[in-house]
């Protein structure tokens, strides 16, 4: 029988179906020459966002180890912008010391910071310095207590410098507890160190100034025993010779010098 009439076996037509007028062959060719469509999800996240990643995860749970306080309310507080002595770490317990000096910085930032700045030095020809003061690091808060209380004016020299300006009373504005808070504050901060105050030592101190006139001269300071709680012209107990060599190394250096030219008369 002569070729199909049909002309699916004609010349350029090879592989042609019946009746069919595309080459098969070359319709999969084209589709075997596509990529294949992209899907969502499949392709791996980069290890270089991998490391990173867990890089960061572990700078957070290191800072927040270190930095969080132990996720103690009381840990931090808005007002306070002169650090204190960091926290005991392990138990969340503190010392009283170090618990009244946090206490104290909240007093101090709210009601003196102005006048004897931040860091404790004042602001000169103004307002006397707290740091390094020997008024401050006194043996006891005898005659800083009365300040605080009663107010102070009138000539001071405060590390060999002299100052005359008025220092607010705050008898009626600061309880105990807060007076002792802001003295141990003060005591031990800016390289200050002496002991902290109680609020007992305020208190009793209150009584004896409760009836006082303030503001306080401090010529008239400088008479009172430095001894927490004790009274002026009271009788104190014979010191050794290693008691009086501290004694004498607190005293103010002009009062140390007038002390050894009235002895060497």
């Amino acid at each position: 029988m002569s070729a199909n009439h049909n002309g699916s076996n004609l010349p350029g037509q090879h592989g042609l179906d019946r009746g069919e007028t595309t080459d098969v062959v070359e319709l999969h060719a084209m589709i075997l020459r596509e990529r294949p469509e992209p899907v969502e999800g499949s392709e791996p996240l980069s290890l270089w966002l991998v490391v990173f990643i867990a890089a960061l995860l572990f700078w957070a749970g290191s800072y927040l180890t270190h930095y969080s306080g132990g996720f103690r309310s009381d840990e931090f507080n808005e007002v306070q912008i002169n650090p204190t002595p960091p926290p005991v770490v392990g138990g969340g317990n503190e010392d009283p010391a170090t618990k009244a000096a946090k206490e104290g910085a909240i007093v101090f930032n709210a009601n003196c910071v102005l006048c004897h700045q931040v860091d404790g030095n004042g602001l000169p020809n103004q307002f006397p310095p707290l740091a390094g003061s020997d008024w401050v690091q006194a043996e006891g808060p005898n005659r800083i207590a009365r300040i605080v209380l009663n107010g102070a004016q009138g000539p001071i020299k405060v590390k060999g410098l002299d100052f005359n300006g008025a220092m607010t009373p705050f008898l009626e504005n600061l309880d105990d507890k807060q007076v002792a808070a802001v003295l141990t504050y003060i005591r031990t901060s800016w390289g200050n160190k002496a002991s902290m105050v109680k609020p007992e030592e305020v208190a009793a101190i209150r009584k004896q100034v409760a009836t006082t006139t303030p503001p306080w001269n401090p010529a008239d300071l400088e008479k009172i025993p430095v001894s927490s709680g004790a009274a002026a012209g009271a009788t104190t107990a014979a010191l050794t010779p290693d008691q009086l060599k501290d004694a004498l190394k607190k005293l103010p250096a002009d009062q140390l010098k007038a002390m050894l030219q009235e002895l060497g008369k």
